[in-house]
């Protein structure tokens, strides 16, 4: 039987991989909904990517004293966003490389990880 690590972890990789897709599919290819065209919604979307993304992933390697390797975490999400954007820039036509979108992926990550942070500290009282 898997463990709740095991789970989480599995669950970390396949939030990557949709991120990945999501990311790097040509725009005609993705479903559209006539709210994605609302100002600032993207960015909303990519906070919310990564917010998961860090939280996934601190929850996957978290020690058994409970202590999460925030910075590392951090650096992945940097790194990914990074990386899809470049992608985007480069490869993906109708896409194009946004730095404020990185700054949403980010500052997603931080929202996630302090997410995190305060559910893990308050589990026994939420639980």
């Amino acid at each position: 039987m898997l463990s709740f690590k095991h789970v989480i972890r599995i669950l970390a990789v396949l939030w990557t991989a949709f991120i990945v897709y999501g990311l790097t599919s040509i725009p005609s290819d993705v479903l559209r909904f006539p709210w994605l065209a609302l100002p600032g919604v993207d960015k909303l979307i990519h906070a919310f990517l990564f917010g998961v993304e860090a939280g996934l992933v601190a929850l996957a390697f978290a020690k058994d004293n409970g202590q999460k390797p925030w910075l590392p975490i951090l650096i992945w999400c940097f790194v990914l966003g990074g990386g899809l954007e470049i992608v985007q820039h480069n490869w993906i036509e109708g896409r194009s490389g946004d730095a404020i979108d990185l700054l949403a992926d980010m500052l997603g990550a931080v929202v996630g990880l302090v997410s995190i942070r305060f559910l893990m500290h308050n589990q026994r009282q939420l639980f």
